[in-house]
């Protein structure tokens, strides 16, 4: 059967070079949900046959891509190792290995879109045409939910607060208040363990440093084990 060029073209580029192992292979989850404004991680991880890299190929590009199935060099992109660019929300923590992780700072509602990494070797390349679909959302309600049913705890015991939405939190940036002042902690989950008198007050979570995407607070009572409020002399 004949193949036009066109479609052979195709082909390899799916594949990587004509008689590949099929090893060939990006790893990365099928959507992602962002609240626009916050700060996100999109876990990301590639391979290539072994029997490859005994020819002493090595990676010499990656390159991510929005809307585009097949991320080849004509591709407008958000990121492409050969031609760095400065200022970018878009931050790539990956290497040349095995990791492509992406970073999204700051993301717009124009973010929005289903992303699709590529890398290049000195003997073929590959595109991981699944890609991630990237959901960027703006009305999400933020929560505090709490490890403990009462406000109220004794002292020297523990509370995990965790900062909850529609939106997956997986790998977002979430920054903890206490008061309106802001923690060191950060994640998805506040550990308080020890409790004092100091642990006492109104905790909320946001989405980004600066508090725009802000819970209604969780208050916390710290009391002495008979059941009275820590008094500070």
């Amino acid at each position: 059967m004949k193949m036009n060029p066109w479609t052979l073209s195709v082909l390899l580029l799916l594949a990587g070079p004509l008689g590949a192992d099929p090893d060939w292979h990006v790893e990365y989850p099928a959507s992602f949900c962002v609240v626009e404004g916050s700060t996100a991680t999109i876990p990301c991880s590639f391979t290539h046959p072994k029997v490859h890299e005994k020819t002493g190929a090595v990676v010499e590009r990656v390159v991510w891509c929005p809307s585009h199935k097949y991320c080849d060099s004509s591709t407008p992109n958000v990121y492409d190792s050969s031609n760095l660019r400065a200022d970018s929300r878009f931050q790539y923590l990956g290497d040349l290995v095995r990791n492509c992780t992406l970073k999204i700072i700051k993301t717009e509602k124009r973010d929005a879109g289903t992303y699709h990494f590529r890398f290049e070797t000195n003997g073929g390349g590959y595109t991981g045409l699944r890609g991630v679909s990237v959901r960027v959302t703006d009305g999400e309600v933020v929560k505090v939910r709490s490890s403990v049913t009462d406000h109220v705890v004794k002292e020297g015991g523990q509370v995990t607060l965790t900062c909850t939405s529609n939106c997956s939190f997986h790998q977002l940036d979430v920054h903890w208040y206490r008061n309106g002042h802001a923690l060191s902690e950060t994640g998805p989950a506040l550990h308080l363990s020890n409790l004092t008198n100091g642990d006492t007050g109104n905790y909320t979570c946001s989405l980004d440093s600066s508090g725009q995407k802000t819970s209604v607070p969780w208050s916390l009572v710290v009391v002495e084990d008979e059941g009275e409020p820590l008094c500070v002399h």
